[in-house]
């Protein structure tokens, strides 16, 4: 029987042309047999009604109104707990113990032809190899039954990934309902912060099997995503043999877990909201197609598949595809001896025994230090600008 998925699309757009853009492909997909459902699930406030209005007179959609939770805090906080609750309520409505449900946002557009591919494929792309064995070293149970499907991640900004689309086993996206903790809440209070939402939310499922992303999480503020400082503070952090053991468990997770594929340029297209601050969404021609979409083929090309270092030595580590990360784990790499590689996955999988406690400690020592450096302690009152 052909494989077959449910979508879901979460949240809402301003612009109606827009809105059926995106829902095109996904029409065609269940025409053909490929998706089961189409399901929109959107709050029940009246402040959205009028973007959310058009649905009606989209046969083959189904729209659920849920009520919207009452979140306090900045834009950060307010953003992740709706995308949680959201996508709890959504994958809620999927029927079945265990389906396959793409997951999207009506202000994304996705080639019909790709999609398919993924969804026909899935078994094959996302498959898990039990053994979990790197270079003969016994790496930590799989966290997830099947791969998820992202269309980016970042090599040296453990993570941070894709969370607008996904496409995965309904069993293995419950995992991304992640309840928040009043240190995550604070994290997301500083405004710079705001990648945090898309980190804590897959970081989460991997610590348990994983400890030393425990401290990562916490001390995230000191890896804001400002440009000028991911300048500064990547040479620091290639510089640090814990970061590397950080890396390389990140990268062995990457290649393990997660199927990382964003296509060819215009095989998705992302208007998303904070790339379009002034659109007339009116015109969805003028919109401004978010990063890394603008320029797919120059991110995958930057990478340098097959060696370790041209990607990690980026401010911006976009990953596009597999390569990256599968390159470690499947082949020599010419700037990477293997003899290291093996060591620090050594250190990696038996970690519990407090092997890297000293040198966790000092790395994060010095990655505050140089924080504190670039963003001084400030006066009271004076708000730190994104």
């Amino acid at each position: 029987m052909p494989q077959c998925a449910d979508a879901i699309v979460t949240g809402f757009v301003k612009s109606p042309v827009l809105l059926r853009r995106s829902l095109a492909p996904l029409l065609q997909l269940k025409q053909e047999g490929v998706l089961r459902s189409i399901t929109c699930v959107t709050w029940d406030c009246t402040e959205i009604d009028p973007f959310v209005a058009p649905l009606a007179d989209i046969p083959g959609v189904s729209l659920v109104r849920v009520p919207q939770p009452a979140v306090q805090g900045a834009g950060n906080q307010r953003g992740v707990a709706y995308q949680v609750r959201n996508l709890d309520m959504a994958l809620s409505r999927v029927a079945g113990e265990d389906p396959l449900v793409l997951k999207l946002r009506p202000d994304l557009v996705v080639n019909a032809h790709f999609l398919r591919g993924k969804i026909a494929n899935f078994d094959t792309l996302c498959a898990v190899d039990d053994s979990q064995s790197a270079w003969g070293v016994k790496m930590p149970k799989p966290a997830l039954q099947h791969k998820i499907w992202i269309p980016w991640a970042d090599s040296n900004q453990p993570f941070f990934y894709e969370d607008a689309m996904f496409l995965g086993r309904k069993k293995d996206l419950r995992k991304l309902v992640t309840p928040l903790t009043r240190e995550d809440m604070e994290i997301l209070g500083d405004p710079l912060c705001g990648q945090f939402a898309h980190v804590v939310r897959y970081a989460r499922i991997f610590v348990p099997r994983y400890p030393l992303f425990a401290d990562y999480l916490r001390n995230y503020r000191y890896f804001v995503n400002d440009f000028d400082y991911r300048r500064e503070i990547v040479p620091h952090l290639l510089n640090d043999g814990f970061f590397w053991h950080v890396l390389i468990a990140h990268a062995w997770i990457l290649y393990s877990q997660f199927h990382v594929d964003a296509g060819r340029q215009g095989d998705i297209s992302f208007y998303a909201n904070n790339v379009n601050p002034n659109a007339d969404w009116s015109n969805p021609d003028s919109l401004k197609n978010a990063p890394p979409y603008d320029y797919i083929d120059k991110w995958r090309e930057g990478t340098k598949p097959g060696a370790a270092m041209p990607s990690v030595q980026r401010s911006y580590g976009r990953l596009a595809d597999d390569a990256w990360q599968s390159a470690f784990f499947t082949c020599e790499l010419p700037d990477f001896p293997q003899a290291t590689l093996k060591k620090l996955l050594k250190n990696i999988a038996e970690c519990r025994d407090g092997r890297l406690r000293g040198i966790e400690r000092d790395f994060y020592r010095s990655t505050a230090a140089l924080h504190r450096r670039f963003w001084p302690p400030q006066e009271p009152g004076i708000a730190r600008s994104a």
